[in-house]
């Protein structure tokens, strides 16, 4: 069951799994006697609820375990410090930590590093060769996901055609490197142009609201790559409002989210890219109490990507 606590706003989930520069995996992980971990993240929506919601489940199944929740508006990275800094006053086993604001990502390090405490940064975090400590991260190279996105696309304009993007928050690692592999990969192809972008806080109605100035102002894509379902789904919501038809502007995402999945398999999005949420939530759990045993863990344990398109069956992405 989960409890809340008024001191900190978190929620409490009592329940356990097993599990690029680094050192090999460590074999499974023994059981803990007792552990809590603390996880600071920015306010769950879309992926990031998934990821929630697969460490809740997966903490329950961890009979001497506790976790607890903080939250933080996208882009408030002082009131995750704080968040932090309340978890280590706590005295929790290990943190994990999903970035509300990347600027206060050495901040938090250095705090973890300072108390001796084992950190994973879970989806998002700092992008650097080696880290001092018990300091882990459980990413997906999100490179990949644009450059998958894009080359698909591509494929399905017959190489040639208008394309819009839409970014998630600009200070967000994950929104930078997507949109790097989608301009990487259409610079490849002379026949396609990139005539529009924005950025749009992972936010569908936002997306929807840009996508609709674009169509009103005659800015017309032939695609709309967006760095995130929920974002896909918000510029099919406008090209819909438009009356426009659903097969005129191909429409991509990433995540493959319940959301998205129902969009791929009523047509209104060509593509998306599927990031596994359980297993990044298993593998932030497993790595934190891995090195609350001071076990060896991959200091990047990297998640892969997987495309879908409507050629293919989505009934195993939404398991």
């Amino acid at each position: 069951m989960s409890t809340g606590d008024p001191a900190f706003g978190f929620e409490r989930v009592r329940g356990w799994w097993p599990a690029a520069f680094m050192v090999v995996l460590a074999s499974l992980p023994t059981p803990v006697a007792s552990a809590a971990i603390g996880v600071a993240m920015a306010e769950p929506s879309g992926f990031t609820a998934l990821l929630r919601d697969g460490i809740q489940s997966y903490a329950k199944s961890l009979p001497d375990l506790s976790v607890r929740f903080a939250y933080a508006p996208q882009g408030e990275g002082e009131k995750q410090v704080e968040q932090v800094r309340q978890f280590i006053s706590a005295k929790v086993d290990a943190l994990v930590v999903l970035p509300a604001d990347t600027t206060t990502n050495a901040t938090i390090t250095r705090l973890a590093q300072d108390a001796d405490i084992p950190l994973v940064y879970a989806n998002n975090g700092p992008r650097e060769d080696w880290f001092a400590g018990r300091v882990a991260f459980v990413l997906s190279n999100d490179l990949v996901a644009g450059r998958l996105q894009m080359r698909k696309l591509a494929q399905m304009l017959d190489r040639k055609g208008r394309v819009a993007i839409i970014q998630g928050p600009p200070s967000h690692t994950a929104s930078a490197l997507r949109t790097q592999g989608v301009r990487e990969v259409a610079a490849a192809f002379p026949g396609i142009s990139i005539v529009a972008e924005g950025a749009e806080d992972w936010d569908r109605k936002k997306a929807a609201a840009l996508v609709a100035g674009w169509l009103a102002n005659g800015t017309a894509p032939d695609a709309i790559v967006a760095n995130n379902d929920e974002m896909a789904i918000g510029a099919a919501d406008a090209v819909d409002a438009a009356g426009i038809p659903t097969d005129r502007i191909l429409i991509g995402g990433v995540d493959a989210t319940p959301d998205g999945l129902r969009a791929m398999q009523h047509k209104r999005m060509a593509v998306t890219v599927y990031q596994d949420a359980g297993l990044q939530a298993r593998k932030a759990v497993d790595d934190a109490l891995k090195l609350v045993r001071h076990e060896p863990v991959q200091q990047y344990d990297w998640v892969p990507f997987e495309l879908v398109t409507d050629r293919m069956s989505t009934t195993h992405f939404s398991k």
